[in-house]
């Protein structure tokens, strides 16, 4: 009996200190991300440089390249495929269609928004 009641204390001490250990893990990865943002938004030359629309302006060329635009093509082509084999669910060929729509029209659409509200 003595071994057992050991064994629990010992297992809820373990999963006590896990516990803690993550809570502790999330609190630094916290503070250590207000510090580097700090870091970069104090940092004049950081904060303002060019480079960010650089970054955002290839992120947007991957996002409408060519090889989006190809994954988009086959994915049609996958729901085609599907319908006529009978094995169409119609919920992901909406959900296929409204992705490439987003993603292809994202620019028109911000670009009306922007427009509308100024």
């Amino acid at each position: 009996m003595k071994i057992v009641c050991l064994y629990q204390k010992v297992k809820s001490a373990i999963t006590a200190n896990h516990a803690a250990k993550t809570q502790q893990n999330k609190t630094f990865l916290k503070v250590l991300t207000l510090l580097c943002l700090t870091a970069v938004f104090l940092t004049p030359e950081i904060a303002m440089a060019a480079i960010w629309d650089e970054v955002a302006l290839k992120v947007l060329a991957i996002l409408t390249g060519g090889l989006t635009r190809t994954i988009a093509i086959i994915a049609v082509v996958a729901c085609g495929i599907a319908a006529i084999a009978g094995k169409l669910s119609w919920d992901w060929v909406i959900k296929i269609v409204i992705g490439i729509v987003f993603i292809f029209g994202a620019a028109s659409i911000v670009d009306y928004i922007v427009s509308a509200v100024a």
